[in-house]
């Protein structure tokens, strides 16, 4: 079925994409050849990015596939333009994956504990928890974590807008179009992922090993 705001989503994404290029002036100007090697660069953690979003390995892979490809089909493109980006357009393939199950999801948040009868602002949360994204150091302890395990803890509403406004500090409006499920309930998932990482970040009280490595290579 064809998302509703497809159409809104693409005039959005078009107008963001002028935006990111022309505030990139005076960076050196990549061939396709050296976008793929950049994301080639960056392969773990693209990996780990579109694997907790999409809680598959070959949905996951796919995502980084068409995000490089579509990516290295321009010309003219900068190299720090293309190293943000990479993250970017992977994240929002990832999420196109798994759109299905991200609708799946949004059904669980009515309801939910996040919520509060306040008549103004049915979710009592959408100015406090949707301003919230994660400091650098919370990013980094995150991406520590094995994907596997925030799969295993989150539905994935809940880990798509973790990674969409947690770790990329997407704006909020961006958030709810890419998603495609009402405010309220992008602030509820929201919600969850943060009291999760929460209590998650106070369990582990022991100093980090290292970053979470992709270990898997592909057949």
């Amino acid at each position: 079925m064809k998302c509703p705001q497809s159409t809104e989503r693409k005039r959005q994404e078009r107008s963001y994409d002028s935006g990111s290029l022309g505030s990139s002036r005076g960076s050196s100007l990549v061939s396709s050849h050296e976008i793929r090697s950049i994301f080639a660069e960056q392969r773990d953690h693209l990996y780990w990015a579109s694997f907790v979003i999409t809680g598959d390995d070959a949905i996951a892979r796919q995502a980084m596939v068409n995000a490089s490809d579509l990516s290295a089909s321009w010309n003219g493109v900068f190299r720090d333009w293309v190293i943000g980006w990479a993250s970017h357009v992977t994240v929002r393939a990832a999420v196109r994956a798994v759109h299905d199950l991200i609708s799946e999801s949004a059904k669980l948040y009515t309801g939910s504990s996040c919520e509060t009868s306040d008549h103004d602002d049915p979710s009592g949360v959408l100015p406090e928890v949707l301003s919230v994204v994660l400091s650098n150091d919370q990013i980094v302890s995150l991406r520590r974590v094995d994907p596997r395990d925030i799969v295993a803890a989150l539905d994935p509403l809940a880990r798509s807008a973790l990674v969409l406004r947690g770790i990329q500090h997407a704006s909020i409006a961006d958030c709810v179009l890419l998603l495609d499920v009402p405010r309220q309930i992008a602030a509820a998932a929201y919600c969850r992922a943060l009291k999760w990482n929460s209590e998650r970040a106070g369990d582990d009280l022991k100093p980090a090993v290292g970053p979470w490595t992709n270990l898997t290579t592909s057949p």
